[in-house]
C-alpha cells in the first residue's frame, strides 16, 4: 500500500528510450516510488508481419515468422509450416519429425540462455549477464553449422527440414549441449544462491494461477503457478516427435503460496524448462532413423495450395504460439494470415500485476515474464 502522506502523483514513461525497455513504452503513474497504475502501450515495434505473409509464397512465409522473434526462430517458424502442411495434408518423414523436435528444443534452450543474461542485466547483476551470453555462442555455432545462419535459420520447411545433420554439426551440437548441462548448476548457484537476487525477486510481481489463466498467460508464466499446461504433452503435433518418448511437464510450486508465483518462481521454472529440454534432446538423439528429410512431393504440393484453412501451433519458449492461414484454390500466397504470439497477453498482464509495486521492481516484474516485443508488435 502507498503511504497516506504521499498524495502527489507523477507519470513516467518506461521506454521506449530506457535501456531496459527493448523498444516498447509503458506509462506508469507513481505516488512517491509506488506504482499505482500501469498502462502498457504496444505499437513501437510494429512490422506488419501478417500483411507481409500475404505477399510471400508458402516456402517464404516461414522466413517472415522467424524474424518476429529471432531468439526462438526454429520455434517461431514452425506454426506457419504446420498450418501449410495441414492445408496440403503433407506427410513428414520420421527422420525430419525427430530432427525438427531436437532443433526446436535446442532453440528453446538458446532463447532461455539469452533471457538469463538479459534478466540479470536488468537487475544490475552483470556477471550473470555475461556468462550465459558466452555460452550462447556455442549454441549459435551449432546453428550456423547446420543452417548457415546464427539466428534467422530458415530450417523447418513444409514437408520436412531443409538441412540434414552432418558429423561436424553433431560434434558442435554435442559441445553446446554438454556445456549447457555443465553450466546449469553454476547458474543455479549464481541466481538462486544470491541474497541480492532473491531480495529483488521473491514476493515481487505475484499473481495466482486463476488470474494468469484469465489474462491468457501460457508457457513458463503459467507453469510457474503449478499448472502443468503444455501443448507438447496435452496435444502433441503429429509432425513432431514429443509423443515418441516419456517426459514430464515441469512445474514450480511456491511453498508459501501454492497456486501463486512471483518473479523468483518464474526464474526457477525456466531452469526446469532448460533441464526438460536437455532431457528431451538426449532421449531423441539416439532415435534419429535413416531416411529422407523431406517429403519428395512437398515442393510440387506447396507451389499452389487448394482452398482451405490451416491452423498451426506450438508450445513456444514464452508460451503458446499459433498461426492461422486461409487460402483460395490454386493460391500461391495466403489470402489472410493471423499470428498469435504469447507475449501480447504477458505484456498487458502488467496492467494488473504491477500496481502496488515499487518503481525499482518494475524491471524485475516485466523481465520475469520474458517479454519479446515482436510477439505483440507483429
Amino acid at each position: 500500500m502507498c503511504p497516506d502522506i504521499l498524495d502527489e502523483t507523477s507519470e513516467i514513461w518506461f521506454g521506449p528510450q530506457h535501456v531496459s525497455a527493448h523498444g516498447w513504452a509503458t506509462k506508469l503513474k507513481l505516488v512517491g516510488d509506488y506504482i499505482v497504475e500501469c498502462d502498457p502501450n504496444a505499437g513501437y515495434f510494429h512490422r506488419s508481419a501478417e500483411k507481409c505473409l500475404e505477399f510471400r509464397n508458402f516456402r517464404q512465409g516461414s522466413m517472415v515468422c522467424e524474424r518476429i522473434c529471432m531468439m526462438e526462430a526454429f520455434v517461431a517458424e514452425y506454426p506457419y509450416v504446420a498450418a501449410v502442411e495441414k492445408i496440403v495434408d503433407l506427410e513428414v518423414p520420421e527422420r525430419a519429425k525427430i530432427m525438427r523436435t531436437i532443433m526446436i528444443e535446442m532453440n528453446r534452450i538458446h532463447s532461455l540462455q539469452f533471457w538469463w543474461g538479459q534478466f540479470a542485466g536488468e537487475l544490475g547483476l552483470f556477471a550473470m549477464l555475461l556468462w550465459p551470453w558466452v555460452d550462447r555462442e556455442y549454441t549459435l555455432d551449432a546453428f550456423e553449422e547446420l543452417t548457415g545462419s546464427r539466428h534467422t535459420v530458415s530450417y523447418v520447411t513444409p514437408g520436412g527440414v531443409k538441412y540434414d545433420f552432418t558429423p561436424k554439426f553433431l560434434e558442435k551440437f554435442e559441445i553446446a549441449l554438454s556445456r549447457v548441462e555443465e553450466r546449469i548448476p553454476i547458474f543455479k548457484d549464481m541466481f538462486l544462491g544470491s541474497p541480492t537476487f532473491r531480495l529483488r525477486t521473491e514476493g515481487v510481481g505475484q499473481y495466482t494461477a486463476k488470474q494468469g489463466l484469465k489474462w491468457g498467460l501460457s508457457g513458463p508464466n503459467i507453469k510457474a503457478c503449478g499448472i502443468p499446461m503444455d501443448l507438447r504433452k496435452d496435444d502433441p503435433d503429429s509432425n513432431l516427435a514429443y509423443d515418441m518418448i516419456d517426459w514430464e511437464v515441469p512445474i514450480t510450486i511456491n511453498e508459501n503460496h501454492p497456486g501463486e508465483c512471483d518473479a523468483f518462481d518464474r526464474l526457477v521454472q525456466r531452469f526446469k524448462e532448460i533441464e526438460t529440454s536437455v532431457g528431451i534432446i538426449r532421449k531423441l538423439l539416439p532415435l534419429v532413423p535413416e531416411g529422407p528429410i523431406i517429403d519428395p512431393k512437398a515442393r510440387a504440393k506447396v507451389n499452389r495450395l487448394p482452398e482451405g484453412e490451416g491452423y498451426g501451433r506450438i508450445e513456444g519458449t514464452r508460451g503458446i504460439t499459433t498461426v492461422w492461414l486461409k487460402t483460395f484454390d490454386k493460391a500461391q500466397t495466403p489470402y489472410r494470415a493471423k499470428i498469435r504470439g504469447p507475449c501480447f497477453a504477458s505484456y498487458y498482464a502488467l496492467k494488473h500485476i504491477v500496481p502496488g509495486a515499487r518503481f525499482a521492481d518494475f524491471p524485475a516484474i516485466f523481465g520475469s515474464l520474458d517479454p519479446y516485443p515482436g510477439w505483440w508488435d507483429r
